[in-house]
């Protein structure tokens, strides 16, 4: 495990909305009907192809902002939307978004989803908040792409075709999950953190980043004015950058991030 040297407590950001300024503009995307709903970001060709997994809020300008950044390092992006079958918001607040979330079956959809990763041969996935739970799912599945899971919920949710928590099969797991997660979440309090804690430190497949002064939602953070939420934001992006281009051949542009092993950290950013 990994923790962020930060002892300040600042909250952070609880939504991603808004793009970040890493990318000012959005690429364009293109739409895909499948088993699952998503827009396509970057060419067909690219030696890697990542799957995004949004939280309930669905696809925001910072999930297309993000594709599009990912994208512009040589990769195939699918923004997947799991909400697509239910509309759009009618207004972007919390209580919307979990009205419409508790429409979605997410047994069923990760079975969709399953049969996607396997058909665009998706060979790395991050999941955010509810996405990192449906990660979790098709990792327990057999999934076996790069997998990075920012601030999941692994003592479940409910749900009228629920999913098995992932802290009842974590420990369990042979396949390698960075997981991000900030210390002030308030999703998550004190005991399922140290629940966190323990299992990650049990199972080595399971690398944990703990950024003790940042909330849910953080990398949100990245333009943050706050020092302290910013730099934890930079870290995980970095971290994000070097586990799912680390063995890709088109790899990350000149000067983005470095190993966090060998770093300690999550490396400059382009």
């Amino acid at each position: 495990m990994r923790v962020s040297p930060h002892a300040d407590r600042r909250v952070s950001n609880m939504c991603h909305v808004d793009r970040f300024s890493l990318c000012a503009v959005e690429a364009a995307a293109s739409g895909y009907v499948g088993t699952v709903a998503a827009q396509c970001y970057g060419g067909d060709s690219a030696s890697r192809r990542i799957a995004v997994l949004p939280d309930i809020y669905g696809v925001t300008p910072f999930y297309r902002g993000l594709s599009s950044y990912l994208s512009g390092h040589g990769a195939t992006v699918y923004l997947v939307n799991p909400w697509e079958p239910f509309g759009e918001l009618p207004e972007m607040t919390r209580q919307a978004a979990w009205v419409r979330r508790h429409k979605i079956g997410d047994r069923a959809f990760c079975n969709d989803l399953a049969k996607f990763l396997e058909r665009e041969s998706i060979d790395a996935l991050i999941g955010f908040c509810i996405g990192g739970n449906f990660l979790f799912e098709v990792v327990r599945r057999g999934f076996t792409g790069t997998c990075c899971a920012f601030y999941p919920l692994p003592w479940g949710m409910a749900n009228r075709d629920g999913l098995q928590p992932p802290f009842e099969y974590m420990e369990r797991l042979d396949q390698k999950v960075t997981v991000l997660m900030g210390g002030e979440d308030p999703l998550a309090g004190a005991a399922n953190l140290e629940r966190l804690r323990k299992i990650c430190d049990s199972n080595p497949s399971l690398e944990l980043h703990l950024y003790e002064s940042s909330g849910h939602g953080f990398l949100a953070d990245l333009d943050s004015e706050e020092p302290i939420l910013s730099s934890n934001a930079r870290n995980a992006l970095g971290i994000l950058l070097n586990a799912v281009f680390a063995d890709s051949a088109d790899g990350p542009a000149s000067g983005s991030a470095q190993s966090s092993r060998e770093s300690g950290g999550g490396g400059l950013l382009p």
